[in-house]
């Protein structure tokens, strides 16, 4: 049963329990009206193309409690076990912030890594002011629901012209049994800036009932940089819904690295808005699906304004009965010539169980731009697994370097060597748990 504004998350219970857990006035009001927005919003037509191969009632949270976080604790002293040698560290766990930690130079830099709760209080000037311009409570019922009911949301603010030279690490992880877990995460790159930042979901090492919706936000002032990597590794009894936004302003650039590969049932819908001239986005996607998993992921990239560049990767993996449907838009506005486009989504079938939709759209409204899109689904190359076997390999041995080879290439364009590695070591271990 859908939840309604009259259940025990009923607006006004959503605006006490901000007001409990110490967030401003302003934070409880924001989420009172996402909760009446989604409580009062339809389901998602199922007529309407983006909706057309998931079922929305799989992202409801009937039976599930949300979490709530009851504080957080910041860290003075680096914690053991880091993984290389991060600027700054935070792991979410149950909704609750276990510790946050951010390297003393960078705080002195006045680097900001923190509970959204406690910058609403300390940087409310910040957080009013970027908090769902990206992706408000009206771009949809869940991600309405995600503004009303998320917990212990994290904050990341790099100041104006300060280089962070090291990865930052989140660490999101849901052990509790029929929790929903609604992660929200706002990024804020000041003019000049530069930042690269590794987010991490998992169940760690049980395997819970979990509904999660997860909300990434951020904006990149003029002339940032900023290199996002997310990683999905929920276990398969994990529902999820994500939503990822970034917009891109004058001569600042975004580098986006989205990694699926765990999860039952998924829906995320990534993208990027170029809004200044020389805007460009990147966004490199891989997708590895297996036992009877389901992927529905829709990218989109905006061109607002003239001379601004994005260039799109998305290379997909199944087998055993797995789904994947891909969507991808292109938009170009009215007022934004010269601008280029490049989309590529290949997709790989391992064996005859599985199935993979690939719809590649654009809408150009300027005629002086320059766009390209393209698209596959095929099976592996007899001829390549024949040739490996004669060569001395079993055929899992064979279709593990043809997986390596697929996605090789979108993987090679990452240039930190040590987030490439761990990169490739998630996803090798899937390949070495099908052998």
């Amino acid at each position: 049963m859908e939840a309604t504004a009259q259940s025990p998350n009923s607006s006004d219970k959503v605006r006490a329990r901000a007001q409990v857990a110490g967030e401003p006035e302003w934070l409880a009001q924001w989420r009172h009206d996402a909760w009446h927005t989604y409580s009062t919003a339809p389901l998602p037509d199922r007529v309407a193309h983006l909706w057309r191969y998931s079922e929305p009632e799989k992202f409801l949270p009937d039976r599930i409690k949300p979490l709530v976080s009851n504080g957080a604790t910041l860290d003075e002293t680096a914690p053991n076990n880091l993984p290389g040698n991060p600027a700054a560290v935070a792991v979410v766990e149950d909704a609750v912030l276990q510790s946050c930690w951010v390297d003393p130079s960078w705080r002195k830099e006045g680097v900001i890594l923190t509970d959204l709760a406690t910058a609403a209080r300390k940087h409310e000037d910040l957080v009013r002011t970027h908090l769902g311009t990206a992706v408000s409570a009206e771009s949809g019922k869940f991600e309405a629901l995600n503004a009303a009911l998320f917990a212990s949301g994290l904050f990341l603010y790099v100041p104006r012209n300060v280089h962070i030279d090291k990865p930052i690490h989140l660490f999101q992880r849901a052990r509790a049994d029929l929790a929903g877990l609604f992660g929200r995460l706002l990024v804020v790159v000041g003019e000049g800036a530069e930042a690269t930042l590794f987010d991490e979901y998992t169940n760690g090492d049980t395997n819970p009932r979990v509904l999660a919706n997860s909300v990434v936000e951020g904006a990149l002032l003029p002339n940032s940089r900023l290199s996002y990597f997310n990683v999905q590794r929920w276990g398969n009894r994990t529902r999820s819904h994500a939503r990822q936004r970034f917009l891109v302003q004058r001569d600042a650039s975004v580098t986006t690295v989205n990694i699926g590969l765990g999860g039952q049932y998924n829906k995320a819908d990534i993208g990027n808005v170029q809004q200044g001239s020389n805007a460009q986005a990147e966004m490199i996607g891989v997708i590895f699906g297996g036992d009877q998993q389901h992927f529905d992921n829709h990218t989109e990239h905006t061109h607002e304004v003239g001379n601004s560049f994005s260039d799109m990767d998305f290379k997909v993996v199944l087998e055993d009965r797995a789904r994947s449907v891909y969507t991808g838009l292109i938009r170009i506005d009215l007022e934004a010539p010269n601008s280029e486009a490049y989309q590529e989504n290949r997709n790989l079938m391992l064996d005859s169980t599985c199935r993979a939709e690939s719809i590649p759209e654009l809408e150009i409204l300027n005629e002086d731009v320059r766009c390209t899109h393209g698209a596959t689904v095929g099976p592996v190359d007899e001829e390549q697994v024949y040739y490996l076997r004669t060569r001395g390999l079993r055929e899992s041995e064979a279709e593990r370097l043809i997986v390596e080879g697929f996605f090789g290439p979108a993987l090679d364009r990452i240039n930190d060597d040590e987030l490439r590695d761990r990169l490739w070591g998630y996803i090798d271990a899937k390949l070495a748990d099908r052998s």
